[in-house]
């Protein structure tokens, strides 16, 4: 199977390629890029040639598969581009930037009869994928109520890269994303209401989402709430979630944890706890019981991705839909569009009652 790249910036060098190396059969054709210095990067690692644009990279490779990592506004062009030069579609995150945008390519994809999928490589982190069989099961139960938090000192307007540091709707679009598709991969459906606030914090004259609230109710009793605050001033914690059972509560937190407790605080057992997981951690409790579900290893990003094609191609070997298809991906941004729309709005947004 050839793959060819277009974008081969970071993402594409780190992630991408090392994950498309690893799949059996894997041939890297070349890549695309208008950058100078990307392409010469890609040159040093010998994958292939490096072209000035996707239509020359198309006509000379003839790939099987197109691996897509620019930036979000290019994504639509570049599927639609990819599949009708007969390739299936790897594409970074977050998938498009509108539903409208999902919608298109998906018809063309089913026209075509090629897969899209997104690199939504969270799933395949081993402290997220843990969680998932633990679900419904004896023991653990039925999800009540999903908890997830991210916090770190990085203003969306202080972004480095410019393209991140210029989008209005940065923070649950580009970033937040991850958390969406998580929510979304756990209940299994989308939520029927969705409500949402954002803030600036204290800038006034800032049109950035530094600052995210998000409610979502799904129904016979399930809630979810999303916490973004990229203005703390406290440790990042980049992803930590809570997802409390009818019969257990399941944690993960991502981006190193390194704990110890000695001694006795009120309401708990006497004694000492240590918490170490140097990407990441995932943990049961009941009542005062933990038990280490899962660790992250080192690199685990390049690992998960790794994960993630691995998978992803032997479901289209068999014929079948990936887990983290343009489908799915369009379910997550539906939530996200609706969490804009109420925090721009200030009213509750009914999934349920939209198609």
């Amino acid at each position: 199977m050839r793959f060819a790249f277009v974008g081969l910036g970071h993402a594409a060098r780190w992630l991408h390629l090392p994950a498309v190396r690893s799949v059996p059969g894997a041939e890297v054709v070349g890549g695309a890029d208008s950058s100078q210095e990307s392409r010469a990067a890609w040159r040093r690692l010998e994958a292939g040639p490096a072209y000035d644009t996707a239509d020359e990279l198309l006509e000379r490779t003839s790939p099987d598969v197109v691996v897509i990592a620019t930036p979000p506004d290019s994504h639509a062009a570049l599927c639609l581009q990819a599949l009708d030069a007969g390739a299936h579609v790897v594409c970074e995150k977050p998938f498009t930037e509108t539903v409208d945008e999902a919608d298109e390519i998906i018809r063309r994809a089913s026209e075509v009869r090629r897969t899209v999928v997104v690199n939504q490589e969270f799933r395949y982190m081993p402290i997220y994928s843990c969680i998932p069989p633990l679900i419904g099961t004896p023991g653990y139960g039925r999800p009540v109520f999903l908890h997830v938090t991210q916090f770190m000192d990085l203003a969306p307007w202080d972004e480095k890269v410019a393209w991140r540091a210029a989008m209005p709707n940065r923070t649950l679009f580009e970033g937040g994303v991850h958390i969406i598709d998580l929510i979304y991969a756990y209940l299994g459906e989308l939520p029927e209401r969705v409500f949402a606030v954002t803030s600036s914090g204290l800038e006034s004259g800032r049109d950035a989402d530094a600052i995210h609230l998000v409610t979502l109710d799904f129904g016979r009793g399930r809630l979810a709430q999303v916490t973004i605050d990229r203005l703390s001033k406290t440790g990042t914690r980049y992803l930590d979630l809570r997802l409390d059972l009818e019969e257990a509560s399941v944690r993960a937190s991502h981006g190193g944890r390194a704990y110890v407790q000695l001694g006795i605080k009120r309401a708990q057992r006497p004694g000492m706890r240590v918490d170490f997981g140097l990407e990441g951690l995932a943990w049961v409790e009941r009542g005062e019981r933990r038990k280490v579900l899962a660790r992250n290893p080192r690199e685990v990003t390049v690992h998960a991705t790794r994960l993630l094609y691995q998978d992803a191609f032997a479901h289209i070997e068999r014929g079948q839909e990936p887990p983290t298809s343009a489908r799915a991906a369009r379910e997550t941004l539906r939530i996200i569009e609706a969490a804009y729309e109420s925090a721009r709005t200030g009213q509750v947004v009914n999934l349920a009652a939209r198609t």
